[in-house]
């Protein structure tokens, strides 16, 4: 129940108003029923007496106009509800669950990002707030509350008339209870084990709309072979569902028809009653609507009591993926580096894998050096870029910083005073100027740096900083070499001591490839830079060439040293020397 626990606190912290009124509500609707049935009777019976000739009473007057100020009250709370509800309860707090959902998503280890089970309960914990099951949950547990007392208060009025109302209307609808139980248990666990195939639906729904891959689709013809995939997923994704819900919709067939014979043994018992003279007709009339009354709150109380399982199962799930351990954050301040970066028997796996994808590797890198790291694919580069931004915690060894370990420092203070360029990198269909900002948006307004690194990058002229990016929203389209250079030019325009460029020229003819990089050491003179990549063009600019052969250092040393050396170096640029000519 703490997940309940935590729903409510949450609804009255994000929504105190909506929630105070849905409670309000929910405990005056209650006693709505029996209220109306002890008014209805009397109301019944003297206009009963008018119609036969008896003079006729005040007291019906009263009746009448006591039932109809309940009416009006019933309908007024019911309005009120109604928009506490939509707009308090549902709209905004599942704007709020959203929101809670996503910056745990932003604090939560990059490495966790990389595990399928972390994403499957991502996955089903976007599902509980997608499909509103926390609102749901807190607004069912104020019908739930309601319905006792709406029962209660009920019964004591049915009792006045006959007992044997009363076992009538609960077993009448004792079934839903067992329906919903056994349904509700069935239904979550079908969506559970789900997670991980929902994933995949959503994966394969994005390929269609997708630009790159929908080009691909089109051109290579195989986009018939992914709808194919797509639909067999959803048919066995689907079929599961429809099943439990054949059955659902069934069990719930069964449980109305117990409920009718149940309300017409109710008819019949109180008609004898009045044959026999024990009742008048008034409260033969006011009977039949209370038991209809009291069946509809016993029903929805067994209902949702049989539902609670189901519901805090995504409630659960919700709760489960926010309690994950973050990002652990150092508190000592980073000075920006002032020796060098050392990494000492570091060795890391992705969760999952039986491999290492870096293994007992150790490097020196020096303050203001500029260092090629190269290997082909799946040598460890990438890898090895996240380790030294601290995005990844190595398994085994240490990243240093000027001896400090890199989960000392303040993690937000230290990539403060970084800057990447990421293979695979973001497209932003923003104005040019945000594009470059965006990796130091304090200085938006900043135009003469923001053309420096426009210029750094080879995109002088490109058009003007507040012209829109990208065809997505009218604006100027740029080809995959131009919007790379672009994320170059973010990445030369945030001011730090360490850059790091991961594949920053794949999409690059390798000789603008060379022209670009000259003016990127230009511009990082006064920095520490890595440079990632399985191209050897850069080699001969930089001050050291580090190669990575299945995750660990196979040489490392200047342009001529390893050349001379003939080893994995050399047999690289033979292969590639050709393209630089």
């Amino acid at each position: 129940m703490s997940s309940l626990r935590r729903i409510y606190a949450s609804m009255f912290k994000w929504a105190p108003v909506a929630a105070a009124l849905t409670v309000f509500q929910q405990l005056a609707g209650a006693l709505v029923p029996a209220a109306a049935t002890v008014v209805s009777a009397g109301l019944f019976d003297h206009a009963a007496r008018a119609i036969n000739g008896e003079a006729v009473d005040s007291k019906l007057y009263l009746y009448a106009a006591l039932y109809l100020i309940i009416y009006l009250l019933n309908d007024m709370l019911n309005y009120i509800f109604s928009i506490a509800v939509n707009a308090g309860i549902y709209e905004k707090g599942t704007a709020y669950f959203r929101m809670a959902l996503y910056e745990k998503l932003a604090k939560l280890p990059l490495l966790a990002l990389e595990d399928p089970e972390v994403l499957n309960r991502k996955e089903r914990a976007e599902k509980a707030v997608n499909d509103e099951s926390l609102s749901a949950l807190f607004n069912g547990t104020m019908v739930f509350l309601r319905a006792p007392l709406t029962a209660v208060s009920i019964a004591a009025v049915l009792a006045r008339y006959s007992v044997w109302l009363l076992p009538l209307s609960l077993l009448s609808v004792l079934p839903y209870f067992v329906a919903r139980l056994v349904r509700g248990k069935e239904f979550f666990h079908v969506k559970r084990a789900q997670a991980a195939e929902t994933r995949r639906l959503a994966y394969l729904w994005s390929l269609f709309h997708t630009r790159q891959t929908a080009k691909e689709m089109r051109v290579a013809g195989f986009d018939g072979y992914i709808t194919g995939k797509w639909q067999t997923t959803r048919d066995r994704v689907n079929e599961e569902l429809w099943t439990v819900g054949k059955k659902d919709a069934l069990s719930l067939l069964y449980c109305d028809l117990f409920r009718i014979l149940g309300y017409g043994a109710s008819i019949g018992l109180v008609l004898a009653l009045v044959l026999r003279g024990q009742v008048t007709m008034g409260v033969f009339g006011a009977s039949v609507t209370a038991f209809l009354s009291l069946q509809m709150a016993m029903k929805v109380f067994l209902q949702f009591l049989g539902r609670i399982p189901e519901q805090l199962g995504y409630a659960k799930d919700y709760y489960a993926f926010l309690d994950q351990e973050e990002e652990r954050n150092g508190n000592g301040g980073y000075p920006g580096l002032q020796q060098e970066i050392r990494l000492e028997g570091v060795s890391f796996r992705y969760p999952g894998q039986a491999g290492y994808a870096v293994s007992h590797l150790d490097l020196v890198i020096g303050k203001g050096e500029k260092v090629a790291v190269l290997g082909e694919n799946g040598s460890g580069k990438t890898t090895l870029g996240k380790l030294l931004l601290g995005f990844y915690p190595p398994e085994e060894g240490e990243v240093l910083f000027d001896g400090v370990p890199v989960c000392h420092y303040d993690q937000d203070g230290f990539r403060r005073q970084a800057s990447a360029v990421a293979q695979q990198f973001a497209v932003y269909n923003l104005s040019l100027r945000e594009n470059v900002a965006m990796s130091d948006i304090g200085r938006l307004q900043a135009d003469d740096d923001i053309l420096e690194a426009l210029r750094q990058a080879g995109l002088e002229g490109i058009g003007g900083l507040d012209e829109p990016m990208g065809r997505e929203f009218g604006g100027r389209e740029l080809s995959g070499g131009q919007w790379q250079k672009l994320a170059i030019a973010r990445g030369l325009f945030r001011p730090s001591g360490l850059i790091l460029l991961d594949e920053p020229t794949a999409a690059l003819d390798p000789l603008v490839e060379t022209d670009i990089l000259h003016s990127f050491l230009r511009a990082a003179r006064d920095k520490t830079a890595v440079i990632i990549s399985h191209r050897v063009g850069l080699c001969k600019l930089v001050d050291r060439i580090v190669v990575l052969k299945e995750g660990s250092v196979a040489e490392s040393g200047t342009h001529q040293e390893l050349l001379a050396a003939g080893g994995e170096y050399a047999r690289l640029y033979t292969a590639q020397e050709k393209w630089y000519r």
